[in-house]
């Protein structure tokens, strides 16, 4: 062993493989940053270093077999060694350690000055987690192929939308750029994604040719693009599907998990008809009118008849039927949580990991909990918007529904949190413009809350929903006539003929009754609410009686008109001393107050409780009414004082009834100088006639209280009338603006 060492040594193996380790050092070290720069494959890298290492064994042979002499380069055996060693090992010294001191160079440029990453054509790409599936365009006159289109759209975005790894924005804000001629740059910076999907669907007779692009959105480059031309069947429609998104999750390096995988593949129905009637349906539901959401609930019943296993004609199928009860109360509510429950289970039962079910089921566990608040149906609710995040982290909706639950909760932060992933995902939803001000007015932050009113005012300048949510914001800060001029907007936009209603109060405060007068006998008589607003005439005329007598003939009221009814008969009753028939009226209007025990005080019906108390005191019931104050009072010190979310004087008044008169007229005059001038958009009745608050009215710092509110609602009123005979607005609208 000794001698094949010592051999190795005389013949400069031991030189050589140093002096080629180095060597093969700088030639990788150099192939891995000039091969991808000419567009190499990976391939060809690892080729080259099998190359490379290949090269060390002729090396070693061709060491051990040759010798560089001052002669030139001979064969080992005819070297003379009679004169000592050769002058070549000098030199070859030197040249290994002029090779390291140059493989030293190289990877100090390459790993340490960033040329490495800068060569790497990916390195400047921006992280493709993002992506905006544009509406497919209908290259045909006919309406059904537009309904086709938009059916692939919907379908390719509800796959993206269950891979974890990828934002993709929804439906709601994507259609705001069918036929847009804005560039993918200028879409991927609106909607703040890093990808945009362009498509086109045209049928001819029983083909169909999908024509599809991905497009970096940053430098408007397409990154990949595929022409299908198929016999139009359903599984071939659903095959280019699966196909399309999933080369889009592979162009855009998306780590797709086996599940994620699975349900790209999977085919939804296999009846192309029922197929057809999701996707109108789908288009219907997104209208969200009482004829659309109509027209939706056929759809889904449609395709379930022609495909009883349609798991997302279900799940839709019960959506259409909550927000039909949520936005237009046209079906009753035991009706409509029955039927949807029976959607929900067989679209789960169908599909376990329907993502959108379990959302839906999430909307329907909320609005079940929500009027008594009582149980664990809360607690249900989001355990199942989490499994829809989980299963389709990109359903917008789910984001949305889930924050309106934990708004509900009192979990403020923790909802707006969720809105603003919602918008992340659908950036052109509309009601996530709304539902955030209102969370920022529940934590007080009153002038962010107006602010972002104006943004939603600003960005969807047709829709009339943001001008009512100010009107009535400003009303509750005490700028009654800006909330004048936004309600008249609003009024001008909406065909809802509770448009304006909440200007009723204001109007009063104004001394204005006929403008009142005019507002319910405009009202349409087949209206459910038309026979409350015929009973108020009565109750701003204070005829409470007449009142009272009207509301309790009408035998059938609906769920929307309840609404309006019960807090006139509460105000009516106590107001002519009939305590024993509000306190039923109360109890009826919020359920969760009716137990004797364990009755919980919150933000939601804290108000009642207070009223409640109120008349357990008139009705000789004082432990009762004790108890009730000791709840109140901590939960309304956590309210804010004004704006749409505040509580007024609820302070002033369980002061009162707590017997403590010299705190509660500190506070009203505490409230004044916040802002305070009117009660009519908090309670039942304007400040003039609050029975509450009567044993106040003896102390003599009340009537520069109250003539300190009148002069402010003189003002305003003046402002309102200017404007109205001008005809002129603006500068009412103007003082929003106005930080």
């Amino acid at each position: 062993m000794n001698n094949l060492v010592t051999e190795l040594r005389r013949r400069n193996v031991f030189r050589v493989a140093a002096a080629y380790a180095l060597i093969s050092w700088i030639l990788i070290e150099a192939g891995s940053v000039l091969l991808p720069t000419f567009g190499a494959p990976e391939w060809v890298f690892r080729a080259y270093v099998l190359v490379v290492l290949a090269g060390f064994v002729v090396a070693m042979i061709i060491a051990w077999i040759f010798e560089v002499t001052p002669d030139g380069v001979r064969l080992e055996r005819d070297v003379d060694r009679s004169n000592g060693p050769t002058q070549s090992r000098g030199k070859m010294n030197a040249a290994i350690i002029a090779l390291l001191v140059l493989a030293l160079g190289v990877s100090v440029t390459f790993n340490v000055t960033g040329i490495r990453n800068s060569s790497d054509p990916s390195a400047d790409r921006p992280l493709w987690d993002s992506i905006a599936v544009l509406p497919f365009s209908s290259r045909s006159t006919d309406e059904e192929n537009q309904y086709f289109a938009d059916g692939i759209h919907d379908d390719i975005l509800t796959r993206l939308a269950d891979v974890d790894s990828l934002r993709v924005i929804s439906r709601t804000s994507v259609n705001e750029y069918r036929d847009t001629t804005k560039n993918a740059r200028e879409i991927g910076r609106e909607l703040g994604v890093s990808t945009i999907v362009e498509g086109a669907v045209q049928r001819s007779g029983d083909q169909v040719r999908i024509t599809v692009q991905l497009i970096d959105a940053t430098t408007d480059e397409h990154i990949w693009a595929q022409a299908y031309d198929k016999a139009l069947t359903i599984e071939n429609v659903f095959d280019i599907q699966s196909e399309i998104s999933s080369q889009i999750a592979l162009s855009l390096r998306a780590a797709l998990t086996t599940e994620e995988a699975l349900r790209i593949a999977a085919a939804p129905t296999n009846n192309i008809k029922a197929y057809a009637e999701y996707v109108r349906g789908r288009n219907n539901l997104s209208t969200r009118s009482f004829t659309s959401l109509q027209a939706a609930r056929q759809n889904f019943s449609n395709a379930i008849e022609l495909d009883p296993n349609y798991a997302q004609a279900h799940a839709a199928l019960a959506q259409t039927l909550l927000v039909t009860l949520s936005n237009h109360k046209s079906i009753p509510a035991n009706d409509a949580f029955s039927m949807a429950t029976d959607s929900i289970d067989r679209a789960l039962e169908i599909d376990s990991g329907l993502g959108e079910a379990y959302a839906v089921r999430g909307l329907m566990q909320t609005m079940q909990w929500q009027p008594t608040r009582a149980g664990n149906g809360n607690v249900e609710a989001a355990a199942s918007f989490r499994r829809a995040i989980e299963l389709s982290p990109s359903l917008a909706d789910t984001y949305v529904w889930f924050a309106t639950l934990r708004a509900d909760e009192g979990e403020v932060n923790s909802a707006i949190e969720l809105l603003t992933t919602a918008l992340s995902i659908d950036p052109l939803s509309r009601i996530p413009y709304v539902n955030l001000p209102s969370y920022y007015a529940m934590r007080g932050q009153n002038e962010e809350t107006v602010q972002r009113l104006l943004q939603a005012i600003a960005l969807f300048p047709d829709w009339s929903t943001p001008y009512n949510y100010l009107s009535g914001h400003l009303q509750k800060l005490g700028r009654l006539d800006e909330s004048v001029a936004w309600g008249i907007q609003e009024m001008a936009l909406s065909q809802d003929p509770l448009a304006g209603s909440s200007l009723i109060g204001i109007y009063q405060d104004f001394g204005h009754e006929q403008a009142v007068i005019e507002f319910i006998e405009s009202f349409p008589q087949d209206h459910p609410v038309y026979p409350i607003g015929k009973s108020y005439r009565h109750y701003i005329m204070r005829d409470y009686e007449e009142t009272i007598d009207e509301l309790e003939q009408l035998s059938d009221h609906s769920e929307l008109s309840l609404k309006f009814a019960y807090p006139l008969l509460i105000g009516a009753s106590i107001l002519v001393k009939d305590y024993d028939r509000a306190y039923d009226y109360i109890l009826r209007s919020d359920p969760v107050l009716a137990s004797d025990t364990n009755i919980s005080i919150d933000r939601k019906n804290v108000d009642s409780a207070v009223i409640l108390a109120f008349i357990e005191q008139k009705r000789n019931r004082p432990r009762q009414a004790e108890e009730l104050l000791r709840q109140a009072l901590p939960v309304v010190e956590k309210l804010p004082r004004l704006g749409m979310s505040g509580h007024g004087i609820k302070d002033v008044h369980i002061l009162t009834l707590q017997g403590r008169l010299g705190a509660a007229i500190e506070a009203l005059l505490a409230a004044v100088d916040e802002g305070f001038v009117s009660s009519t958009g908090f309670d039942a009745w304007p400040f003039d006639e609050d029975p509450i608050i009567e044993p106040l009215r003896s102390d003599p710092r009340f009537p520069d209280i109250e003539r300190r509110m009148n002069e402010k609602i003189e003002a305003m009123r003046r402002n309102v009338e200017r404007a109205q005979e001008s005809g002129d607005w603006s500068e009412l609208l103007a003082k929003s603006e106005v930080i």
